[in-house]
């Protein structure tokens, strides 16, 4: 592998804070699934929180999509650190296909969705992407004083 396919996808193309809730959402469940042990406890103690019973599914759908999307990939995805302020292109990418996915975009969400790995595995990603996304807005309508409502309508 080259040095420039290594830091391809890094490059920064968006502030974290400045990604509207779901992409903000999806990259950091991006960046916390591939952070460790204790970033993934967290994520499923929110989800239990917020869905109780159904906190597996939803979860599932988390883990389904980071196994297909990290083992599909056609080269090791950019990620940046859990607080880290900039958004790469890779998670970017990531993002985005979530977001169309769940707003119904499928078309768009295999666009960014090859942009991350083969043919077979972005039709499958753009599926569960899209029970990704509702988890998402799940989480994000549950959070105290969540903005995400003036973003719905």
């Amino acid at each position: 592998m080259s040095a420039l396919s290594r830091t391809r996808g890094a490059a920064p193309v968006a502030l974290l804070d400045e990604l509207p809730p779901v992409e903000r959402a999806a990259v950091r469940c991006l960046r916390g699934w591939t952070g460790g042990t204790a970033a993934r406890v967290r994520m499923r103690r929110n989800f239990a929180r917020v869905f109780g019973a159904a906190a597996d599914v939803q979860q599932e759908a988390l883990d389904v999509l980071m196994d297909l999307v990290l083992g599909a990939a056609r080269r090791p995805l950019a990620r940046n650190a859990p607080d880290h302020p900039e958004v790469g292109g890779d998670e970017n990418a990531f993002a985005q296909m979530v977001a169309a996915a769940v707003g119904g975009e499928r078309d768009e969400a295999l666009v960014f969705a090859l942009a991350l790995m083969g043919p077979e595995a972005a039709f499958e990603a753009v599926i569960v992407a899209e029970r990704l996304g509702l988890a998402l807005l799940g989480l994000l309508r549950a959070r105290p004083g969540a903005p995400l409502a003036r973003h719905l309508n």
